[in-house]
C-alpha cells in the first residue's frame, strides 16, 4: 500500500497563491495536535510569510532593487514551506487524517480508494469570502473521503482527505470559478467519484 505524501512543488504557485497557501499551512498547523512541535516553528513561518507580504507590496512600486528582494523573501519562504513539509511528512507517517489536517496539498493516492457506491446527495454550499463548504451524504464503508478541487479549466486536482461527510474549503481565489467532486476512500484500488460540481467563490 502507497503512503499518502506531500506535495512540495511550491515554485509553480504564483506569488499570491503561495502566500494564501503559506497563511492556510501556518492557521492549521497552529495548536495542531498531530504536530505539536513543528521544525520550523510556526511563528518562523509567520514571519517569513509577512517579510514576503511587505516585499511584494513594494515591489509593486519599486524598481529592480524592490523586485530582487520579492524574490528572495519569496526563496526564503520556499525553503522554510520545504523543510516544514518535511517534518509533516515524518511526523505524519502515513496518517492520512493528520496529514490533510497540515493544510498542505497532498499527492494522490493508489491502492487505498474503495469501490464503494457512488457518493449521493454531494452539495456546495457558499461560506463567507474565499470559502466553501463541501457535503455529501455518508458511504456506508468508507474510512475517509477524498475531496478534489480546482480552478476551472486546470488540469491537475487539489486533493484533500478527511475523514467527515463536510469539508469547509478556505483560502480559494474570491470571484475564481471551481470544479469539485469527492469519492469514498474504502479497501480496493477503484475509486468512485461523486459527479463533479462547480462554483464561482465568493
Amino acid at each position: 500500500m502507497s503512503k499518502i505524501k506531500i506535495i512540495t512543488s511550491f515554485s509553480r504557485y504564483s506569488d499570491a497563491d503561495l502566500e494564501q497557501k503559506a497563511e492556510l499551512i501556518a492557521d492549521s498547523m497552529t495548536n495542531n495536535a498531530n504536530f505539536e512541535s513543528p521544525e520550523p516553528a510556526i511563528s518562523v513561518l509567520q514571519a517569513a510569510t509577512t517579510a514576503f507580504d511587505t516585499a511584494i507590496i513594494k515591489a509593486k512600486e519599486g524598481g529592480k532593487t524592490e523586485k530582487l528582494i520579492r524574490e528572495l523573501k519569496r526563496e526564503e519562504l520556499i525553503v522554510i514551506l520545504d523543510k516544514l513539509a518535511l517534518y509533516v511528512q515524518m511526523k505524519g507517517d502515513g496518517n492520512d487524517a493528520a496529514l490533510a489536517s497540515s493544510g498542505f496539498s497532498l499527492s494522490k493516492i493508489r491502492n487505498i480508494v474503495g469501490a464503494l457506491p457512488k457518493p449521493q446527495n454531494f452539495a456546495l454550499h457558499a461560506e463567507n469570502v474565499g470559502k466553501i463548504k463541501l457535503s455529501l451524504k455518508p458511504v456506508r464503508g468508507a474510512k475517509s473521503y477524498l475531496y478534489e478541487y480546482r480552478k476551472k479549466g486546470e488540469e491537475v486536482w487539489e486533493i484533500m482527505v478527511y475523514t467527515k461527510t463536510t469539508l469547509v474549503l478556505t483560502d480559494l481565489q474570491s470571484g475564481q470559478q471551481y470544479e469539485f467532486r469527492v469519492a469514498p476512500v474504502g479497501s480496493s484500488t477503484e475509486k468512485t467519484y461523486s459527479e463533479v460540481l462547480s462554483s464561482y467563490i465568493l
